[in-house]
């Protein structure tokens, strides 16, 4: 494929064969993977509550 990495050779790899399975067809790609979603709708997260991490506290400590 190119001069990249094996995972991005990969990855590109099977992106082509994906692509191929629905024939170079993006609807029905997106279709299937609608189909997906309504078949594994009590496997899905549907919003991510980002929670801010609070600070790291400074050590008092003096060495």
């Amino acid at each position: 494929m190119g001069g990249d990495s094996p995972i991005v050779d990969e990855v590109r790899q099977r992106r082509m064969e994906l692509s191929a399975q629905f024939g170079h067809d993006l609807k029905r790609y997106g279709e299937h993977i609608r189909a997906l979603q309504e078949q594994y709708r009590d496997r899905l997260v549907s919003q991510i509550t980002v929670i801010a991490a609070k600070p790291a506290r400074k050590s008092s400590k003096k060495t």
